[in-house]
């Protein structure tokens, strides 16, 4: 049969004799025609029964006096259990009206049996373990990392958005825990016996010293009478530090001592109420 001028049929075969089920098998298929000539290759819309396509390469047209050649390889697989299967592709050529099809002889490879008969199938002894095997759970670690990088990134969502209030939140509640702290410490150093009274007041005055220079941020248990005036404006305070120092110092209970600790328990109150607000208003 001549083409074109050319008295070449296209050439198919495997190149291996044998084939395993499932495993891959290569088809190289060629034909050499007239340079002018179109043709065309089976694709992937072609049946390649018994096999199934996997893969296809095409190599470069190589063209001398001879003529133009043309080559591809396909990778075929098939899970038939025929001891022969052959193949024969063809090859299409384009004409003024259609094409035509010219197919490569026929071209075989044997299947290699896994197990060569019945008898040897049936000679097969089966083994069964019906023993029970005890698996130790294992943690899924990857599962743990991703669950704390979320929570983490949740975590962080949240501080930026609601963080600051939060702070805020924490603060004035630390804040005023102090607060009551020393209210009821100082409360209580007030209603001692007579018999400690002198000891329990000069212990309440360093408390109040000590609340007020955490507020205040300056070292008022350190600080002389004139001192803690000084940085403590209120007209009160002058005379109540004279009683109670002549209380501590000179063991003298009078009336007015009362009188002048709870006026230093108004003032520490006052200054709690003045740096809460700055707390509220953010400064």
């Amino acid at each position: 049969m001549a083409f074109l001028g050319f008295g070449q049929v296209p050439k198919g075969q495997f190149l291996s004799d044998s084939i395993k089920i499932g495993q891959p098998v290569q088809y190289a298929l060629s034909f050499r025609h007239d340079a002018k000539a179109d043709i065309f290759f089976p694709d992937k819309k072609y049946n390649f029964a018994p096999f199934e396509l996997v893969d296809s390469k095409f190599f470069p047209t190589s063209t001398n006096n001879k003529g133009s050649l043309d080559s591809i390889v396909y990778t075929l697989t098939s899970f038939e259990v025929d001891k022969v299967q052959k193949l024969s592709l063809p090859i299409y050529i384009r004409k003024t009206q259609d094409c035509t099809a010219v197919f490569a002889s026929m071209d075989s490879v044997f299947l290699q049996e896994m197990i060569r008969s019945e008898r040897n199938l049936k000679a097969l002894a089966l083994y069964k373990n019906t023993n029970i095997v005890h698996l130790e759970p294992q943690l899924n670690y990857p599962l743990i990392a991703i669950w704390t990088l979320a929570f983490l990134i949740l975590g962080g969502i949240i501080f930026w958005v609601f963080g600051k209030p939060i702070t805020k939140q924490l603060n004035l509640y630390r804040f005023g825990r102090r607060y009551d702290e020393f209210l009821k410490l100082f409360q209580k150093l007030l209603k001692t016996s007579d018999q400690n009274k002198i000891q329990d007041i000069e212990k309440a005055v360093v408390l109040w010293k000590k609340y007020i220079e955490r507020l205040e941020n300056k070292p008022f248990t350190t600080f002389t009478t004139r001192e803690i005036l000084d940085n403590l404006k209120d007209n009160r305070l002058a005379g109540v530090l004279r009683e109670v120092d002549a209380t501590v110092y000179g063991g003298v209970l009078s009336e007015k001592t009362s009188e002048s600790m709870n006026v230093l328990k108004d003032l520490a109150t006052q200054l709690y109420q003045q740096h809460r607000q700055d707390l509220v208003e953010g400064k």
